[in-house]
């Protein structure tokens, strides 16, 4: 007598099983075949889903912590009302751009107090601060102002080497503009303050070739020109 076969179900992982399905849904209309997609996928739906809302809420969470962080730090950075408090404030957020800015506002107002020495150390800070925080285009230009406000202080209090500072930045094609160009006039009335018409030519020159024809200095540079006579016609540069 033949074996029942009727009522034998294929083993485990025997896609035989699938087969049947799919001949059986043939015919099916759209709501069946989402149902069986449904059923042979749900698993790995359910997981990706999770993974998804999951890795969204953590981008969510971090975002508004960063926010936050980002509001409590501004205004511990504005409640900082004299020197003591600033460098304080920049010496416990080292890395932190405000930092930076912390230090570079204990530079200026010792400039403006006249304390150039003080001022040119402060200015050293702000700069190595304003490097330890990163190389975003903002900060990079603090950096630069710090480097050639030192340099600039120290001119001022007639330290040997200072010209050379304020000549590297005035040489830096990645330092901003309106700071290049500063640089540069300063060189130029510094020739001239010596007498040395050849190297106030050179700078104010280097000021036509290396800035913007409608560079910010440009005044400047034009009110130097009309009130020295030795700069009116250009003068070679000499040799060096």
């Amino acid at each position: 007598m033949p074996e029942d076969r009727s009522n034998k179900q294929p083993p485990a992982g025997d896609d035989r099983n699938l087969v049947v399905v799919d001949e059986d849904f043939v015919n099916a209309d759209t709501e069946d075949r989402l149902w069986l997609f449904w059923e042979r996928n749900k698993d790995v739906i359910v997981k990706g889903t999770v993974g998804i809302v999951v890795g969204i809420l953590a981008f969510l969470a971090y975002f508004f912590w960063n926010e936050s962080r980002r509001i409590a730090l501004g205004e511990e950075f504005t409640a900082c009302q004299d020197e003591a408090a600033r460098r304080a404030f920049a010496q416990s957020h080292q890395g932190e751009p405000l930092a930076a800015v912390a230090m570079t506002d204990v530079a200026d107002d010792l400039k403006k107090a006249g304390k150039l020495a003080d001022a040119a150390k402060a200015y050293d800070e702000a700069g190595r601060l304003a490097v330890a925080a990163g190389k975003t285009p903002a900060i990079a230009a603090l950096g630069t102002r710090a480097r050639l406000y030192a340099a600039l202080c120290r001119q001022e209090a007639g330290e040997a080497g200072a010209t050379k500072e304020i000549a590297a930045v005035a040489d830096d094609a990645n330092a901003p503009e309106t700071l290049r160009g500063f640089a540069m006039l300063t060189l130029a009335n510094l020739a001239v303050a010596k007498g040395d018409a050849a190297e106030a030519t050179k700078w104010l020159n280097a000021m036509d070739k290396k800035l913007r024809a409608a560079h910010v200095w440009k005044s400047d540079k034009d009110a130097l020109v009309q009130s020295e006579p030795s700069l009116v016609t250009p003068v070679t540069p000499a040799a060096k």
